[in-house]
């Protein structure tokens, strides 16, 4: 499985009639003026599925948890359709006031209403030629709901106070957390306007559903935040990532994004340790470990003797410095190649070799 997924990863990102050679760089997928993370097979073929889609002119519906990704989704059609050198357009359905929705999608004349001393171009009128990403579209009432399905069918708008039609060429991409067809049989979104959307589904699948991805994604988070932050590259340590793989994620990429900028902002040496992260990510496993620990008694039977349990941080980092030590015996005391071995920064490996009070037997890191 983890063969054929670099296999398709690589020919995702190469371009017709050229060769990409696996490595760590491969899933990163170029995108333009951004890059996405594309390691889990099922999103591989979610985005080989829309670089399909997006050489047609049809409309396409992203089902997907909140900070899943989904304006990703919504840009890789952009950038590998015939549109891609014009504008692409993201609205949040779900952050428009409702007072104001109408003159923000379809724009406004002059004294169209109290404040609007200019004539404003919509986003939609902005849009044309390129790409409207309609982000959380089941959040637009009912009314608005039925203008929209006017816009996209006739491909014209018209703007707040004015009567006249202006033309309108958009390629939608519509994205929504909720289910269309149950909100539909709610009453709480259009049929037509459903059918007018929903031409291509694409379903975007949450980070706990691709564990490949989470490291990978932690040490990109951590890359990016660590430059903006104008400091040297940090590392996660093996406790850090069992915390973050322990973790649901319920906030999706975007939870795991803003942790990995918490830790570079917290963590104060060149390691990542679970003290740097998030607290809610620390307490969240800490209680998991505390439910699994409960045994409640139902049947009157004595409960099972207790196992003796060592704190996992602690257990990790022993065996981390038991692993290191082997490393060193194995290649003579020489740091650099005993860090090759267990897969570890040179710079950890030092790092850690005072951290753990390893004697480095006198051998630098050259082995001279």
């Amino acid at each position: 499985d983890a063969l054929i997924g670099a296999a398709r990863a690589a020919a995702l990102a190469a371009d017709p009639g050229e060769t990409r050679v696996s490595g760590p760089s491969l899933y990163r997928l170029g995108l333009g003026e951004r890059s996405v993370v594309v390691a889990d097979a099922a999103l591989v073929r979610l985005f080989e599925l829309l670089r399909r889609l997006a050489a047609s002119p049809l409309p396409v519906l992203v089902h997907g948890e909140t900070g899943a990704g989904k304006e990703n989704a919504a840009w890789a059609v952009h950038h590998w359709s015939p549109r891609s050198a014009q504008t692409f357009v993201a609205i949040n359905c779900a952050a428009l006031p409702e007072s104001l929705v109408e003159a923000e999608l379809f724009g406004h004349e002059k004294g169209a209403f109290s404040g609007a001393d200019r004539a404003r171009a919509g986003l939609l009128e902005r849009a044309s030629g390129g790409t409207l990403f309609l982000d959380e579209v089941a959040e637009l009432s009912l009314p608005i709901q039925a203008k929209l399905l006017r816009a996209l069918d006739q491909q014209v708008i018209t703007r707040l106070g004015d009567s006249r039609e202006r033309p309108v060429d958009l390629r939608v991409v519509a994205a929504t957390h909720r289910v269309l067809a149950d909100e539909v049989k709610a009453g709480r979104f259009r049929q037509d306007l459903f059918f007018r959307l929903s031409a291509a589904v694409v379903m975007l699948p949450p980070l706990r559903d691709r564990p490949r991805e989470l490291p990978l994604l932690a040490r990109a988070f951590l890359e990016d935040a660590c430059a903006r932050a104008g400091r040297p590259v940090l590392h996660l340590s093996a406790a850090t990532m069992a915390v973050l793989g322990a973790h649901s994620w319920p906030g999706n990429v975007r939870e795991l994004k803003n942790a990995l900028e918490y830790a570079a902002a917290t963590s104060p040496g060149p390691v990542v340790e679970p003290s740097h992260l998030p607290e809610s990510l620390r307490e969240g496993l800490e209680r998991s470990d505390a439910d699994a620990g409960e045994t409640t008694v139902r049947d009157g039977t004595e409960p099972p003797v207790p196992r003796a349990f060592q704190n996992l941080a602690e257990e990790l980092r022993t065996l981390e410095r038991q692993r290191m030590v082997e490393a060193l015996e194995a290649t003579g005391g020489v740091q650099t190649r005993a860090a090759q071995l267990i897969g570890m920064p040179l710079r950890t490996f030092a790092f850690k070799l005072k951290q753990h009070r390893i004697a480095s037997r006198g051998r630098g890191p050259a082995g001279e």
